[in-house]
């Protein structure tokens, strides 16, 4: 293994400066996979870098993420900067890995058509995928009006291995699958994109159960929040009590409380369903308003204090510090949140399509996926049923010894068994009926005959204790 003697004088002498440990191992590793590959570092080309960061990316996380290989580029960047200078690499370090990849003509006018209809991250979705389609179509000399069932089916394959989430390869073929479809219907293709790009060709999504927080960590993360001096720490809590999302918290208006005669109403600026909502308030919400109106100046745009809103990162930060050490084995983000407000609104026996409401889908399998039954509703359902399972299937009580039951109310106990148990046959039913026939028969017996039915066969019905009359 390459101790630090053995880097290039250059290397030796930059890692004088370097502070970071982070820095120091990646700049490492860097050499030892240059090492392992007998590679100089004058022969470093931005593919070559490429590759290590896609490498390590799948080493550590599994999955080639966006965000990762990010920190690793900021790490490097510092050190071939540095190799620039000195002019050990050909290459300016600025000018890789930011540099988006010039589409062709036909991709850019698809992307152009779809400016006027669709969202400025769903448009962003669609570049990102169409770069990757024609990154493929680039390394393989092929085009889109050539191109078949046998040359795109390894590039399913490809996905898959580059360890890209499944919700990211559905997404990516269904954007390339529509580009398709705008070429087709402009002539520009050959083949039928439903047979390029088939229906079993999308992975299948995990279905992930919700995961509200348990109630000692949710009682407990609330009261935390409550009594913090950080105004970051309200806005999580508010975002607690209403089940806003995190883009929605930051957006909030500055006069976002809305009086009603009722009850207050907080109004829910546009958010990823691109639709506005009122979300009714109690007293608790409301005060964390006003605090939250009060941490900053009041010549604001947005209700969370500063000069603009706070970043994810700032709100994933606060939450992180405030839930430490909480009794919750999942790990505890700000979505969670919202998990936890859908589940108790089910849960205290709000109707399906009010939580609906509530948090702003309009389909209700989007809210199917965000209000989960808890386990104890699921133990209580499941007892109530084990109950009318135990009621439905048992056989009538025995007849107390001390009292004995009127003729026709025994007729209806076996005509009930018998409906319960016995197997539907013309025997049957013809029992049934015979049953039922005797039984209105024995209940139409004028009283004094039933009664001095029973003294013959020793009931005495008005002794509360004993069943037979003592005679002398």
């Amino acid at each position: 293994m390459m101790s630090p003697a053995e880097y290039p004088p250059a290397t030796r002498r930059f890692m004088r400066t370097v502070r970071s440990r982070n820095e120091r191992w990646l700049i490492w590793k860097l050499h030892l996979w240059l090492e392992r590959r007998r590679l100089e570092v004058a022969e470093l080309t931005p593919d070559h870098l490429r590759a290590f960061i896609r490498l390590k990316c799948v080493a550590i996380t599994g999955r080639i993420e966006a965000r990762t290989s990010g920190v690793y580029w900021k790490l490097l960047r510092r050190y071939l900067r540095w190799l620039h200078v000195q002019g050990l690499i050909s290459f300016d370090p600025d000018h890789i890995h930011r540099r988006p990849q010039k589409l062709p003509s036909l991709a850019r006018a698809f992307l152009a058509s779809l400016a006027p209809t669709h969202r400025p991250g769903t448009c962003i979705g669609y570049t990102s995928s169409l770069r990757r389609f024609h990154r493929w179509l680039d390394q393989r000399e092929l085009t889109p009006r050539r191109l078949t069932r046998r040359h795109i089916a390894p590039w399913f394959q490809e996905l898959h291995a580059a360890g890209l989430h499944p919700s990211t390869r559905v997404q990516t073929l269904l954007h390339v699958r529509s580009y398709l479809h705008w070429l087709s219907e402009r002539q520009h293709m050959h083949a039928s994109p439903d047979d390029l790009i088939r229906a079993p060709d999308l992975p299948k999504l995990p279905s992930y159960l919700p995961r509200p927080l348990m109630k000692e960590a949710d009682r407990e993360l609330q009261r935390r929040l409550a009594v913090s001096k950080d105004p970051h720490a309200w806005a999580l809590l508010l975002m607690r009590r209403t089940g806003l999302r995190i883009g929605e918290l930051r957006n909030l208006e500055y006069h976002c409380l809305r009086p009603d005669e009722r009850q207050p109403l907080l109004k829910v600026p546009l958010g990823k369903m691109n639709n506005e909502r009122l979300v009714p308030l109690d007293a608790e919400s409301v005060e964390l308003i006003r605090r939250l109106q009060l941490a900053g100046p009041r010549s604001r745009s947005w209700l969370l204090p500063g000069r603009q809103p706070p970043s994810y990162h700032v709100l994933s930060k606060t939450l992180a510090a405030h839930a430490r050490d909480l009794p919750d084995p999942a790990p505890i983000t700000s979505h969670r949140l919202r998990h936890t407000y859908a589940t108790e609104m089910l849960s205290a026996g709000m109707s399906f399509l009010g939580v609906m409401r509530l948090l702003g889908h309009r389909d209700y399998r989007m809210t199917l996926r965000y209000t989960a039954i808890t386990p104890e509703t699921i133990g209580d359902e499941y007892s109530k049923a084990l109950a009318q399972l135990a009621t439905r299937y048992r056989l009538p009580s025995p007849v107390p010894t001390d009292v004995a039951p009127e003729p026709d109310q025994l007729l209806e106990h076996l005509s009930r068994w018998l409906r319960n148990h016995a197997p539907s046959s013309e025997r049957v039913r013809a029992l049934l009926k015979r049953i039922e026939r005797l039984r209105l028969d024995v209940k139409d017996l004028p009283l004094p005959t039933r009664n001095r039915a029973d003294a013959s066969s020793g009931y005495d019905p008005s002794s509360k204790g004993t069943r037979f009359s003592t005679k002398k």
